[in-house]
């Protein structure tokens, strides 16, 4: 019978095309590689690779091989890896990109310490996933909270601040938000209407409302604020760290308080399971 390292060897060598990957993905030399080849050969009395100067490649019988064997490794490696996770439980999460990278990943510890045998699947959307469709256990969708066929639990209302960084305001004066109006405001795409209704709601006018630097992303806008690039409207929830270290400051200014929030939602028509159960309480708790 044929040695299944050997084997195994051969089926990267198969995929992969290049002795140096196949070697590095099995954890051996090329040497080590090529020494398996010719061990593989010599048990099935074939020639399965060609030896021309230019690395290994595949001859006729080794593309007959390679066919045979399809993905067995690959499943092989699935059902050990299953039966490793044996005793875990998946809980399947999607989100949206500021809350995850802003404020739930930096939290997570705490949950996961909390409940050791729950693996967690973190997606992040743009889009509203379909809970009775699609295969995530609970989401965190930011709105009103009126979804029809969910169940709805809010995190927090959202609010808007000013935030940037210390040295923008070097030399003016800290209590009085009309020194806005010199500085340069931040938007992200997906939020073009914070300032605008900040400034409304503060009484003040700016000539970058519909201009300004314009980054994709409110983490990006983040970075940008840190960097001295500019202003940012944002939920002081999320620079929680950035004014702890100092790299931002919230000057105390109008505090905006929006109409929509960050829900915890799921399906009802889902048997409410450990894991979820555990991850609504302790997201309520953190919130």
């Amino acid at each position: 019978m044929a040695s299944l390292r050997a084997l195994n060897a051969f089926a990267l060598l198969a995929r992969h095309g290049r002795a140096a990957l196949a070697a590095e993905k099995l954890g051996v030399s090329p040497s080590a590689l090529s020494h398996l080849m010719r061990k593989l050969e010599s048990e099935l009395g074939a020639t399965l690779v060609n030896r021309d100067g230019r690395g290994l490649t595949l001859t006729e019988e080794g593309q007959r091989l390679a066919l045979s064997l399809g993905d067995a490794f690959d499943r092989i490696d699935e059902a050990v890896d299953s039966f490793k996770r044996r005793g875990r439980t998946e809980l399947r999460i999607s989100t949206v990109s500021t809350f995850a990278t802003r404020w739930l990943i930096p939290r997570l510890p705490q949950f996961q310490s909390n409940q050791p045998d729950v693996e967690l699947l973190l997606s992040t959307s743009t889009r509203m996933v379909d809970l009775d469709r699609e295969n995530y256990d609970c989401a965190i969708r930011l709105g009103t909270g009126n979804w029809p066929s969910v169940e709805s639990h809010l995190l927090w209302k959202e609010h808007l601040v000013v935030a940037m960084a210390p040295g923008l305001l070097a030399g003016k004066d800290p209590k009085d938000p009309s020194v806005l109006t010199g500085l340069p405001l931040l938007h992200s795409a997906s939020r073009r209407n914070d300032w605008s209704q900040w400034l409304n709601a503060a009484g003040l006018d700016h000539p970058d409302t519909k201009s300004g630097t314009l980054l994709q992303s409110r983490d990006l806008a983040i970075q940008a604020a840190i960097a001295g690039m500019g202003a940012i409207a944002i939920d002081r929830r999320f620079v929680s760290q950035e004014l702890d270290a100092g790299h931002l400051i919230c000057p105390d200014w109008t505090v905006l308080e929006l109409e929509t929030g960050y829900w915890f939602v799921r399906s009802p028509a889902r048997t409410l399971s450990r894991p979820v159960s555990a991850f609504r309480d302790w997201l309520q708790d953190a919130a």
